[in-house]
């Protein structure tokens, strides 16, 4: 087969948040982000988070996610979240904001039961080089995102082991995933 990348998109798309590790002043941060994500080509907030292995105190971090999943919702775009080892205070965020905005867990790892506990509570899942087969079959096909991260591997090759892990051609993995990937409104 002719190697063609994939569907996904040829312009330059942003997102701005504030990531669990780099909490340092909220307001001023909180201020600055007001303005990032009001530019042009910013199609989501994050990557916000919980994480129990930052510095900041799990306080202070659902402060900052939770502001940030506000701004999520005034500004009409998806949320992109890093999680790790905190996932009963990031389903008890989401019961409390009850966001209309898509929320988006980036760098999926965990097991089908976690995946499957998410998918029904709306969460959206995006896997990269490294997952759980029973995962993926969980969030297959309405609340997958494939993602390289900062990985060295390509897209494709992402495509191809997703594929294989869910025993379906890579054509029809990319016609869902560009389905999915609307939820990001890129044109307009």
């Amino acid at each position: 087969g002719d190697m063609q990348p994939g569907p996904l998109l040829d312009t330059v798309i942003r997102s701005y948040g504030i990531h669990p590790w780099y909490i340092y002043n909220v307001k001023e941060q909180m201020d600055l982000l007001r303005v990032l994500v009001s530019g042009s080509g910013v199609v989501a907030i994050g990557e916000a988070g919980l994480d129990t292995l930052a510095e900041s105190p799990m306080d202070l971090q659902k402060e900052v996610f939770l502001a940030q999943a506000n701004l999520a919702e005034e500004t009409h775009k998806p949320l992109i979240i890093h999680c790790v080892k905190a996932w009963a205070d990031l389903i008890a965020c989401k019961k409390a904001v009850k966001p209309e905005m898509p929320w988006i867990i980036h760098g999926f790892r965990g097991n089908g039961e976690l995946a499957s506990q998410l998918v029904c509570l709306g969460f959206y899942l995006s896997f990269g080089d490294r997952f759980n087969p029973s995962a993926l079959r969980a969030t297959w096909p309405d609340f997958l995102f494939l993602e390289t991260d900062d990985k060295s591997i390509d897209i494709r090759g992402v495509y191809q082991n997703v594929a294989e892990a869910l025993g379906i051609p890579e054509e029809k993995l990319r016609i869902q995933i560009a389905k999915n990937v609307s939820i990001f409104h890129l044109n307009g």
